[in-house]
């Protein structure tokens, strides 16, 4: 999905002012938090892993850590990242920039349990230098998860 669709898309759902443009990059969780002015929880970060030689994204609170054994319970194999270029074909974003809503090849999304709680979430919008600003209802219902997971400690 294109910056441009990604826009339509919010504009489609009412939530076009959601949009934000960043005055510095927000490529990593400490840099969002700080250019939102947000605690660091409260960015949504989406991470690119490989489950058996498919690539699935997994959104998780800011500063929730990937636990390999809550992982392995979860998909019955142990997490591998992406590198950032297959990051980038998998999902037609940069590392930084990804985004769980319109991703290429329909990937697979799982929200993780560390997001619940969070009045907002704010997860990148295509690039380092944009975001959204999304309840987790909007962020459930634009993402389109396939389950909840508990894959973070």
């Amino acid at each position: 999905m294109s910056l441009i669709d990604l826009k339509n898309e919010l504009s489609y759902h009412k939530l076009k002012d959601r949009y934000i443009d960043l005055p510095a990059t927000g490529a990593t969780v400490e840099e969002a938090a700080n250019v939102l002015q947000v605690d660091p929880d409260a960015i949504a970060k989406s991470l690119v892993l490989d489950v058996n030689q498919q690539p699935v994204v997994v959104v998780l609170s800011g500063n929730a850590r990937l636990s390999n054994q809550r992982f392995k319970a979860e998909f019955d194999v142990r997490p591998h990242l992406l590198s950032p270029d297959k990051v980038r074909e998998s999902t037609g974003y940069p590392v930084g920039g990804v985004n769980p809503i319109g991703l290429d090849n329909d990937l697979p999304v799982y929200l993780d349990t560390s997001l619940r709680g969070l009045p907002w979430l704010y997860p990148a919008a295509g690039d380092p230098y944009h975001a959204l600003k999304l309840s987790l209802t909007e962020l459930s219902e634009l993402s389109h998860p396939v389950r909840w997971v508990t894959v973070s400690q």
